[in-house]
């Protein structure tokens, strides 16, 4: 949704956490790709390092007799070099889904934000007029960015925003220059239409996201029971390698159907879909992929842990459905195919297909892994 698959640590320090959120109806499962967008990108951050030691380098070089300048000049060297380490430390760890040091990060931002509002500050006290015009522009046009850059976290575009122009403000206010009082009026104006824009920049950015992230939803799961469909099968797959393959056909669906309507099918297939998910737990994957056909990828790396789940699995399923005034009794017959790190899903659920339907030649249903079924049975089942 932001263009890229890094992941970055969120805040650790509770007011540094508070500044980077987006605000409280921003859906969590956005809450990653905004606070990635808060570290943007190492082209932009140069152009704002460029011309934030360069405006201080000759300041400092004009007034070389004035050590505030000195101080600002080296400030902004050692906050941007740092800072400038610590983005790239950032990305790369984030590529690599290590944990970034944000908290770090975000604080020597808010540094160099008080560094661009302490130059201005002195620029305005000095009074020379040159330097004004360069040192104000400079800061006003990073204020800009800083908010523009920013829009994933609203409040922390605004914090560095008054952080950089409020000193201004004060100086123009210590200065008694009469004509230096209309920053006093500039400024509130500016910084509330920048703050206004960050808001509303947000707000889209939240909107595009979370359209594409429905998008996305719709294109991944099946709309009816919320699993995953064929192609969120195929993602989950290619991190689940290591997973055995259920795969899953109800016992007398189509009588069900025939019997009580399409309507109480449909409560059917969403109750068996919620006793998948109680059943497999939070690490497991399950999805529909046909009308009364599921397919679920768990962590079982030998026979006797992949029939232990599949058992699991069928007991849960053949519990009656107690549906409005009906209860239906049904169960579900499963093939089962061990794990393959060479086999494409396509391979495992072939594998797992047959095996399903040596089952229902068996009588399927709840016998999966009984003893009942015998050892012949079980070897059946695994795809062996």
């Amino acid at each position: 949704m932001t263009g890229r698959n890094d992941t970055f640590t969120p805040p650790r320090v509770r007011l540094l956490g508070w500044l980077a959120s987006p605000g409280m109806t921003t859906p969590v499962a956005l809450h990653g790709a905004l606070l990635g967008a808060l570290f943007g990108s190492l082209p932009v951050y140069f152009a704002a390092l460029v011309n934030s030691i360069v405006t201080a380098g000759v300041v400092a070089l004009h007034h070389d007799n004035d050590v505030h300048f000195d101080i600002w000049f080296v400030a902004e060297l050692v906050i941007c070099l740092t800072r400038l380490a610590a983005l790239t430390l950032s990305l790369r760890r984030a590529a690599q889904g290590r944990s970034t040091p944000t908290d770090l990060y975000m604080l020597l931002t808010l540094l160099w934000a008080a560094s661009l509002g302490y130059g201005g500050f002195i620029t305005i006290q000095h009074g020379d007029w040159r330097t004004i015009a360069i040192v104000c522009l400079s800061v006003a046009a990073m204020a800009g960015g800083a908010c523009l850059r920013n829009y994933s976290a609203p409040r922390f575009a605004i914090v560095q925003l008054l952080m950089i122009l409020g000193p201004c403000a004060v100086a123009a206010l210590l200065s008694r220059e009469p004509v230096l009082l209309v920053v006093l009026i500039q400024l509130p104006f500016f910084s509330f239409s920048m703050a206004t824009s960050a808001f509303r920049l947000n707000r889209m950015l939240v909107k595009t996201m979370e359209a594409e992230l429905d998008s996305q939803q719709r294109a991944l799961h099946d709309p009816l029971t919320g699993l995953c469909n064929r192609a969120g099968l195929e993602q989950g797959h290619a991190t689940r390698r290591g997973h055995a393959l259920f795969y899953i056909d109800l016992d007398g669906f189509k009588q069900v159907n025939d019997a009580h309507g399409h309507a109480v099918g449909d409560a059917v297939l969403l109750e068996v879909a919620a006793r998948l998910r109680g059943t497999i737990g939070p690490e497991a994957l399950a999805a529909r992929t046909g009308g009364d056909e599921f397919v679920v990828l768990a962590a079982a790396t030998t026979q006797d842990e992949a029939l232990a789940i599949g058992d699991a699995i069928s007991q849960a399923l053949r519990r009656p459905y107690r549906l409005n005034d009906a209860v239906i009794q049904s169960g579900g017959s499963i093939g089962i195919a061990l794990p393959d790190a060479n086999a494409s899903l396509s391979e495992l659920m072939k594998r797992a297909d047959g095996g399903l339907y040596r089952i229902k030649a068996l009588g399927g249903d709840a016998r999966l892994a009984d003893g009942a079924i015998g050892t012949e049975a079980q070897l059946e089942i695994a795809g062996l």
